[in-house]
């Protein structure tokens, strides 16, 4: 009788062990599940961002701070660049990138940027995401958070200068971030889309 007690328990426990090896397999495998946030999106999209410094009626930028003294160390400015599908004039508008940028490098000339992209038009209209980093003429920034369709983003943007004219600058900008998307069913894999040099999400 001990021995069929022990044998009892022992399938019991191996049943057990199977139904949850079934159970993580299921959700590895990416078959639908009820809750939300599951599954993340990644988002690959190239854009421009187009910064027009200066005093002249299409500057977008803004000095609101600068120290009393020689160096530039703390100067604040704040700006609405503009987000672009191509480096060029007449360029159609995909949103703008709004925040501050401060000279914070005692050593060189280094601006902390904080960035709120907020989107418009097409897939991604109302849409933000938060970014920060520093400004040199070639770089990264981190996305550190994300607002409606790009809820909880996180990831990267590559950012270089690529064009521009005098007080004008075009920046190349490579997003490469993932998100959560509270309607997204479990489908194992990210669904990607690809913007390159195109305003719309696949």
């Amino acid at each position: 009788m001990a021995h069929l007690a022990s044998h009892a328990r022992l399938t019991t426990t191996t049943i057990l062990f199977m139904s949850l090896l079934l159970v993580l397999a299921t959700e590895t495998l990416g078959y639908p599940c009820p809750c939300p946030y599951t599954c993340e999106n990644e988002l690959n999209w190239r854009l421009y961002l187009k910064q027009v410094a200066g005093a002249g009626p299409d500057h977008n930028q803004e000095v609101i701070f600068r120290p009393q003294h020689a160096s530039p160390f703390g100067v604040t400015a704040v700006q609405d660049w503009t987000l672009l599908d191509a480096p060029a004039p007449g360029a159609k508008v995909l949103g703008h990138a709004q925040g501050v940028h401060i000279m914070s490098d005692l050593a060189s000339v280094g601006w902390f940027v904080s960035l709120n992209m907020v989107f418009q038009g097409d897939r991604f209209s109302g849409s933000t995401l938060q970014v920060m980093g520093v400004l040199p003429p070639e770089g990264e920034w981190a996305v550190v958070g994300g607002t409606g369709e790009l809820a909880l983003a996180r990831g990267t943007i590559k950012h270089r200068i690529v064009g521009g004219a005098p007080e004008t600058s075009f920046r190349q900008l490579d997003i490469h971030a993932f998100y959560a998307n509270g309607s997204a069913s479990c489908v194992g894999s990210a669904a990607v889309i690809a913007e390159k040099g195109s305003a719309h999400a696949k």
